[in-house]
């Protein structure tokens, strides 16, 4: 019997339940600590004159990313927060913290550091080009832009999830979601963002980053993983890989051990690489059938 005719396997949402849970300190662990770190880096490098330099070397202004060619601004951006708010950081990375758990029920740990690195990058240009429109001597920093693409995709996956506004009042992530979209329009329709000091536009960019992601269906996993085959096809000389079907007999023998093993015992017996090799073969079906 072939993987394509199991019911547990035509399921593409099959993968998330079993997939082990994040690591003690997982990707989003390390990025929130990367945002701490950076912000205490803020406050501390400061030279005899008063210049915070650090912070002047890492946020976003069209001067610098535009004419003096200092692209690496268009991420760094993301890592730095208001030193004189210490709400600003607090509220992204506790935004971050729950919006991630949601969707890495989807997604894997390094498809969401690149989904939150590009969101940084997308949401980055598009508030350069709308400063360098509007208000060329602007400079911009704070995870917000990152933090809604991550918020955004949670309120895809799961559009009637429950969050505690403020910890009291319970509300559905999605219509947080709109909440903070018209937030973000409407100081830009009315022109209040001059006051505000909120990058509503990288906001908005980050929630566009990941409509069009979810949209496109692209995967910066797969795309990474398919360079890396082509390289190593090329210093291999174009030497290719021979399909076994009995490689293939062996993982459908090994799939129905699994599932036995489910059957008899419950998901909370499967090992790790248990758990690998399900998602291993529905991740093949899935390529399998969107190949057809």
């Amino acid at each position: 019997m072939g993987l394509e005719n199991r019911d547990y396997l035509r399921d593409s949402g099959y993968e998330s339940p079993l997939r082990p849970p994040p690591r003690s300190l997982s990707v989003v662990g390390w990025l929130i600590a990367a945002n701490v770190v950076v912000f205490l880096l803020q406050l501390l490098a400061r030279s005899s004159d008063g210049r915070f330099w650090l912070e002047e070397a890492l946020v976003l202004t069209v001067d610098d990313a535009v004419f003096r060619m200092q692209i690496w601004r268009v991420l760094t951006y993301a890592f730095c927060h208001s030193r004189d708010q210490l709400f600003h950081i607090v509220f992204n990375m506790m935004t971050l913290h729950v919006a991630s758990q949601l969707v890495l029920t989807v997604l894997r740990e390094k498809e969401l550091l690149w989904v939150y690195l590009g969101g940084a990058v997308f949401a980055g240009c598009i508030s350069l080009v709308f400063y360098a429109i509007v208000a060329p001597n602007s400079s911009m920093l704070g995870a917000s832009g990152a933090v809604l693409t991550c918020l955004t995709l949670a309120a895809i996956y799961h559009p009637r999830q429950q969050l505690l506004l403020m910890g009291v009042f319970p509300v559905q992530i999605r219509w947080l979601l709109i909440g903070f979209i018209i937030l973000d329009v409407m100081p830009l329709l009315s022109g209040g963002w001059r006051e505000s000091g909120t990058a509503h536009s990288a906001h908005l960019g980050g929630v566009l980053f990941a409509f069009l992601y979810h949209l496109s269906g692209f995967s910066f996993s797969d795309c990474f993983s398919s360079l890396q085959r082509e390289s190593r096809l090329r210093k291999s000389g174009g030497r290719l890989r021979v399909y076994s079907p009995e490689q293939a007999g062996r993982q459908e023998a090994e799939v129905d051990r699994i599932l036995s093993k489910i059957s008899e015992s419950g998901e909370g017996s499967l090992t790790a690489a248990e758990r690998r090799t399900l998602s291993e073969a529905s991740r093949q079906l899935r390529k399998r059938n969107s190949g057809n």
